[in-house]
């Protein structure tokens, strides 16, 4: 029988728990190349802490553009501390 192990954890998951308990002053962006485990990352802190997430891709150039940042923030649901 063998035993169940924990799913592995980046060193960074750490740090985005931290900046996630923090008071909400700043939108937090995780940034890297694709397919290194962002989503994974964010999902796992996510469901650790409880706290409510808005995943959104910028793949795509247009996305990325300051103006579409901005819709997506004043598109967001406003919760608890939210603001």
């Amino acid at each position: 029988m063998s035993k169940a192990r924990a799913p592995y954890r980046r060193p960074q998951a750490a740090e985005l728990s931290r900046r996630l308990a923090e008071p909400r002053r700043f939108i937090q962006v995780v940034a890297g190349p694709r397919q290194v485990g962002k989503t994974t990352l964010v999902r796992q802190v996510a469901e650790g802490v409880g706290a409510p997430v808005r995943y959104a891709s910028a793949d795509e150039p247009a996305l990325r553009q300051p103006e579409s940042i901005a819709q997506r923030w004043e598109a967001a649901p406003r919760g608890a501390g939210g603001g």
